[in-house]
């Protein structure tokens, strides 16, 4: 474990791995955290990646008040190795404000938005238990993401999204969920959102895991081992199962074999969940998922996609009882 301390500067990142600065490639993607990603390819044949970001640059980092990073610290911990999930983080580096995280080319084994297979599903269900099941990296210099920002972040609020490159979509978004959506579900959106402590003693009756925090098919990858692979830990958190599993639900709906509901009791049978726990769990997960991406479902709704949105809907009013508890 390496102190945060004493953590390389890009060059000895480096030089500790044989590789030059020369001859890294920057490339296009879809993320949406204002990182930059550079690609450079071995004399033996073999591939990297360095993804490089600041506070500054980062809308995430800032969002979710990371002001040293979470991903360069966790990059420096071999405890990521598990039976089922691994990650191909190498190590990280600093450079003043800006941060380097090297790591393994894994973009062949990447997931699409195309629809899962279940054996593609059922590989990411057990990699999501495993890794849940996992005690947390003690590493030193880290601040793991509140519950509170995660399930905020794509709150409707103008002035918090101004600078994030989706934000017309979602404050739109939230616009048609707003009209859409039953009267008893936007005053609790807007009440969550005004005040999120029900739903935060709800998750406090559930058993706290790791998370990786943004489990979506885009950070996914399965290797030739089969195992799950994760990139892009900007948002950890030490925080009950269903946050992580709420937002893969909203986020990769479209690309699941199976339904909503057979997803949810898979990842519960692979968990062990407790049996008096199950209806609580099923029931933060929903709501956790809705606050998220509430928005997208009511795009979906208006484009003439409504089923799904009508889920969701009926979900969280029905999980909207256990506030109360």
């Amino acid at each position: 474990m390496m102190n945060f301390e004493n953590r390389h500067n890009l060059k000895q990142l480096l030089n500790s791995h044989n590789l030059s600065s020369s001859g890294w490639v920057k490339l296009s993607h879809g993320g949406f955290s204002g990182a930059q990603i550079y690609k450079k390819s071995s004399q033996i044949d073999q591939s990297y990646v360095l993804k490089v970001t600041s506070a500054q640059t980062d809308w995430i980092m800032r969002t979710t008040s990371d002001h040293l990073c979470r991903e360069a610290v966790l990059a420096n911990t071999t405890s990521i190795r598990r039976e089922q999930v691994t990650t191909p983080v190498i190590g990280s580096a600093q450079d003043g404000s800006v941060f380097s995280i090297l790591m393994h080319d894994i973009s062949d084994q990447l997931l699409s938005n195309e629809r899962l297979s279940k054996a593609q599903l059922n590989t990411i269900l057990l990699g999501m238990s495993d890794l849940h099941a996992m005690a947390a990296p003690d590493v030193p210099g880290i601040t793991w993401c509140d519950i509170e920002d995660r399930l905020t972040l794509f709150e409707p609020n103008p002035e918090k999204l101004a600078q994030f490159r989706n934000a017309e979509v979602i404050l739109g978004g939230w616009e048609v969920f707003f009209k859409l959506a039953p009267k008893d579900l936007k005053e609790l959106v807007l009440s969550l959102f005004n005040d999120l402590d029900p739903l935060r003693r709800a998750l406090g009756r559930l058993p706290n895991s790791f998370l990786h925090g943004d489990l979506k098919t885009d950070n996914i990858g399965i290797s030739p081992t089969g195992k799950m692979s994760l990139i892009d830990w900007s948002m950890p958190m030490i925080a009950p199962a269903a946050i992580d599993l709420g937002w893969f639900l909203a986020m990769n709906s479209r690309a699941l074999p199976v339904t909503l509901d057979e997803t949810i009791k898979a990842y519960s049978d692979y968990s062990n969940i407790e049996d008096h726990l199950f209806e609580l769990h099923q029931s933060v997960t929903v709501l956790c998922g809705f606050l998220l991406r509430g928005w997208r479902k009511a795009l979906d709704a208006q484009s003439g996609e409504p089923s799904e949105f009508r889920w969701w809907c009926e979900r969280a009013s029905s999980a909207s009882k256990i506030l109360a508890g």
